[in-house]
């Protein structure tokens, strides 16, 4: 959905601001670039993860412009632990295409990890509509890390979302992992 939403406004910019179409191809592309050789990695470090979401973050901010306030409380020892790859990446793009982009003045996405006592937690809130109607295609994003969690933790990890007010809130708990290319 990303990918079809980012070449829709590249289209878009085309003829309106060639410069910020540019831009945007750019930031894609690093962005693409970046996630190829996740693939064949089981456990990536909390700060290649949150570089990727920074990548896909740049593109949309090209769309949002001042729409898209972004707050990162992160904690130095959770950079080095290991997660899963593209576990955070779909769930800030979700706060994304789900809440700020269906609030005419914008919102903001709070994103925060620490990582204690061999588990990490994650948190992602984002201001929503509680008052938009829902949409077709909901939960797909939420269903995958749910069943990618499950698959890798068992009972070893927990989700749980849930809107209240103008905030929806993914909270995460994993195992730590090490990092396999520290190894």
């Amino acid at each position: 959905h990303f990918l079809f939403n980012s070449l829709n406004s590249i289209s878009a910019l085309t003829s309106s601001d060639p410069s910020r179409a540019r831009e945007m191809c750019v930031l894609l592309g690093d962005f693409l670039r970046a996630t190829l050789g996740l693939g064949e990695k089981s456990v990536i470090p909390v700060g290649e993860e949150m570089s990727l979401v920074h990548a896909f973050l740049a593109v949309e901010r090209i769309r949002f412009g001042a729409r898209l306030a972004v707050r990162e409380d992160i904690d130095e020892r959770a950079l080095t632990c290991g997660i899963p790859p593209l576990l955070l990446q779909p769930l800030v793009e979700n706060a994304v295409a789900h809440g700020v982009a269906n609030l005419a003045e914008g919102g903001s996405i709070l994103l925060d990890v620490r990582c204690e006592n061999g588990k990490i937690s994650i948190l992602i809130e984002n201001s929503f509509d509680p008052e938009a109607p829902p949409r077709r295609r909901s939960g797909v994003g939420l269903a995958n890390v749910r069943q990618r969690l499950a698959a890798l933790y068992g009972d070893g990890a927990s989700m749980s979302a849930r809107a209240k007010g103008g905030i929806f809130r993914v909270a995460i708990i994993l195992p730590a992992e090490k990092d396999e290319s520290a190894l």
